[in-house]
């Protein structure tokens, strides 16, 4: 910060102690030196505020505060002063900005002498008018905001939860207002941290009211402050959607509160039917915190194990905020440790309980399965074990056989959500954690939501609020539902998000998907329901019916990329393929489908291992792949090389494809680097450039039934999962234009020049053969650039470049059949002023047609 900078805080906190005296002439004057180093340091200009006397310079002063900071709390102040005019203070009236000066009187110009350049400067004048009116215009009439309160826990133990929470808002909001906002208005974000306390949650809310300009609340991120803030909106009723969190008693009794993930029941009921179909668990045990969050997943896990198996102990280890809660964990762990059938131990609460209580496991000799709730899965609770001294001194002694349930995870993300994460990590350093994504589920609803109930103004009332809340309400199935970058959005009865809950496990230090999951089927099995779940294919979950579904983590590393064919749409790579799962050998059984032909295969391993379970095989594969080409856009256009693999045998309910985390999270140039020698790339293609690799999973469905009688007429078709890699590549500019666009350049100088061939008879015949030499040329060029194109039945983007150059030469034909009449006339002045015209008007379209290029592809 520079040395003026610094001034300001310091002057402003002198001025304060100086009108806390009672000495406002002083105050006054200090603010003023403050302004003079910082004009946009806001507290100044909000004490001036306060210091001054008339409304005029009070509403100045407010408004150069709201200008330094958009979120300032001067604009409820502002509401009241709306009909005052403003003006600067004496303090600041010296380098404030001075009015415009008066329009100055137009001399008469004696534009008959140079009545081309008199038109030309006013033609510019005109435009640069337009331009400032246009602009003035814009900025005048900008459409009001719309506000939308955001709270988090920006502070204190969750504050990483809180951060990612506001991180995912924040970015999604900018695309949004990119996109139009709310029917062309902008979405605000008002923000205010809880500190995860219930009663600063309780004071945030009433703020959210008294300030009376959100439409709606997103947040609160746990389920504590959550209920602590749910009745303040309800009384005034302001709707709230939580992306977070998870306790039932949030929406139960509270129609103003939402949730974009599930419940803590529905959670608890899903872990207990993964730990007894995967890991065929007859036994559990379960530890919590005595608050909603902990008894309410608690109570959903003992309910539904105790209908497979028998939960063998229920300990509470109180309010984790309350003293001596080291002796209540190991009380709790000493119970389960004691006993030998206690089974699988299930971890209700939040990370510094957590971490603790872990620990205290391990200490005591429990090595089996620990799962614990969506709290948990984040890599900052993950780096705080990886960082003990207990994992360090033996990996995996904490992390090992470790569990953690949430609604989605950032390697098994495609299509526009994995477009996203990687805007978002391109923006923020690292892939989004499942928080910022619900984040963004959350402002997708709230937007949608703002849209149907047609609120577009900066001061919603309670009708206006009211329709908010209706339009939620309505989301209450899947053709009412919101289409979101993570699918379907829509409130089961509970005013929840009816979705499965994915696994993660610890690997490399971060979460990642489990090896097996349970999903929805892609086929109707309600008619044998019994038979599947007999037969341990499928799991009753809340009165769901899911299969087990095999994760495969799937890694891919370019050697090279080579023979690009534009003709035949064809090109050659060269790649190491890993998997790594659990369960079946049929994970492997895979083909590419845009392989070019049946000899593209995985052939043997390279290499292969099995460790706790979890399988790894190493491939490599050579061959040549089909690729979708679009030459709309040609040479400036972008091409996708994709290879995909899906499985042969299974379809995606069974078998799902993600990323290896480590890939994912690898920047481009590490990505970009051949796998067979880390010193160069992949590139082997002359003329290109590889400048990305996207990897990501997708589905390919058949509508057709093809004889399967499990599918019937509520799902049509079966669906299969596919893995893909995309290179990027990009044309090396440089060189192309430089080499077929050098020639036209030179045609359209030769033809310029024609122009000011003098007036004699003799020079016309030649400007005409000229102009029509340059349309014949630019003809035979343009074959030429294109003809290494395939058949295409579009016009590509270079091609509009030559058909502006032949109709500027037809024009310079037209201009000199016109010059030579006038000469033949001997109309001198008429002669000179269409030549300069031209002169003019040649360079200035040559100067738009490469503006355009710029606009439309720099």
């Amino acid at each position: 910060m520079a040395d003026d900078e610094l001034l300001a805080p310091v002057r402003t906190r002198e001025a304060v102690r100086a009108a806390k005296q009672g000495r406002d002439d002083e105050a006054r004057g200090l603010l003023r030196k403050a302004l003079l180093a910082d004009p946009s340091y806001e507290p100044a200009w909000l004490w001036l505020a306060w210091l001054v006397v008339d409304d005029g310079h009070r509403k100045y002063c407010l408004e150069q505060a709201v200008e330094a900071n958009p979120e300032s709390q001067a604009h409820a102040r502002l509401r009241r002063l709306r009909k005052v005019t403003s003006a600067p203070p004496p303090e600041v009236e010296d380098f404030a900005d001075p009015p415009p000066p008066p329009e100055p009187t137009p001399e008469r110009s004696v534009w008959r002498r140079h009545a081309l350049r008199a038109g030309i400067a006013a033609v510019a004048v005109a435009v640069v008018a337009a331009l400032v009116v246009l602009a003035v215009r814009v900025t005048a009439d900008e459409p009001a905001p719309v506000h939308v309160a955001v709270v988090a826990g920006l502070s204190g133990p969750g504050a990483e939860r809180g951060q990612a929470v506001l991180r995912g808002t924040r970015f999604h909001v900018d695309q949004i207002n990119g996109n139009g906002g709310v029917a062309g208005h902008p979405v605000r974000l008002l923000v205010h941290d809880d500190e995860d306390d219930p009663e600063a949650a309780r004071r945030v809310a009433e703020e959210i009211v008294d300030d009376g300009r959100a439409a709606l609340v997103v947040g609160h991120t746990v389920s504590r402050t959550a209920i602590a803030a749910g009745p303040v909106y309800a009384a005034a009723g302001i709707a709230a959607i939580t992306p977070t969190a998870t306790a039932d008693a949030i929406t139960e009794d509270n129609r103003w509160f939402f949730r974009t993930t599930f419940t803590n029941r529905y959670q608890g009921a899903f872990v207990a039917g993964y730990l007894n179909s995967v890991e065929k668990a007859r036994t559990a045990s379960v530890i919590h915190t005595d608050t909603d969050y902990g008894r309410t997943l608690a109570d959903g896990f003992r309910q539904a194990f105790a209908g497979v198996g028998r939960v063998r102990h229920t300990v509470s280890i109180g309010d984790a905020a309350e003293p001596g809660l080291g002796a209540r964990i190991d009380k709790a762990v000493a119970t389960v440790a004691r006993d030998g059938s206690a089974g699988p131990v299930v971890l209700a609460m939040h990370e510094d309980a957590a971490e603790r209580t872990l620990t205290a496991l391990r200490d005591k000799g429990v090595r089996g399965t620990v799962v614990g709730g969506d709290a948990l899965s984040n890599d900052s609770f993950v780096a705080k074990l990886r960082d003990s001294p207990q994992e360090k001194k033996k990996a995996g002694s904490l992390t090992g056989d470790l569990y953690l349930s949430s609604p989605l995870m950032a390697d098994s993300l495609s299509g526009e959500a994995l477009r996203w994460a990687d805007s978002f990590r391109d923006v923020n350093g690292s892939l989004p954690s499942w928080q910022a994504m619900a984040a963004q589920t959350s402002i997708d609803v709230a937007v949608e939501a703002l849209k149907r109930s047609g609120v577009s103004t900066d001061n919603p009332g309670r009708q206006d609020r009211e329709a908010v809340r209706r339009s939620l309400e309505a989301m209450n199935g899947p053709e009412r539902g919101v289409k979101c970058l993570h699918g379907l959005m829509y409130f089961d009865a509970s005013r929840s998000l009816p979705q499965p809950v994915t696994m993660g496990v610890v690997r490399g230090g971060k979460v990642a998907s489990a090896p097996i999951q349970l999903m929805p089927s892609d086929t109707a099995k309600d008619l044998d329901a019994a038979t599947e779940i007999a037969a341990d294919r499928s799991v009753r979950v809340a009165g769901q019916v899911l299969v087990r579904q095999q994760i495969v983590t799937t890694g891919f590393n370019f050697n090279e990329v080579s023979a690009l064919d534009t003709e035949a749409e064809t090109f050659e790579a060269d790649f190491f393929l890993w998997f790594r799962y659990r369960g079946s050998d049929d994970a492997t059984a895979v083909d590419f489908v845009n392989a070019a032909g049946s000899d593209v295969t995985l052939g043997p391993a390279v290499r292969s291992s099995e460790r706790d379970g979890v399988k790894y095989r190493l491939y490599r594969v050579s061959g040549t792949f089909k690729a979708s080409l679009d030459f709309h856009h040609f040479p400036f256009d972008r091409q996708y090389l994709t290879i995909a693999l899906q499985n042969r045998k299974h379809s995606a309910s069974h078998v799902v494809y993600v990323g290896d985390r480590k890939v994912l999270e690898q920047d481009q140039a590490e990505a970009l680097r051949s796998g067979s020698d880390v010193n160069s790339s992949i590139d082997r293609l002359s003329g290109w450039k590889s400048t990305s690799l996207d990897l990501y999973k997708a589905t390919v469905g058949s509508t057709a039934a093809l004889g399967d009688p499990a599918v019937t007429e509520e799902t049509p078709g079966i669906y299969y999962g596919q893995y893909v890699a995309q290179v990027t590549i990009e044309r090396d500019l440089g060189s192309f234009l430089l080499k077929n666009m050098l020639p036209l350049v030179l045609l359209a100088l030769v033809t310029y020049a024609s122009l000011f061939f003098a007036r004699e008879k003799r020079y016309i015949g030649s400007r005409i053969s000229m102009g029509i030499t340059a349309i014949l040329s630019a003809a035979v060029l343009l074959t030429a650039v294109t003809g290494s194109l395939p058949d295409v039945e579009y016009t590509v983007a270079i091609e509009w470049g030559y058909y502006a150059f032949i109709f500027l030469a037809g024009t310079c034909v037209l201009a000199a059949l016109l010059s030579g009449r006038l000469a033949a006339q001997n109309n001198l002045v008429g002669w000179r002023k269409l030549n300069i015209a031209f002169r003019i008007y040649y360079p200035l379209f040559c100067l738009a047609i490469v503006l355009a290029y710029v606009m439309a592809f720099g």
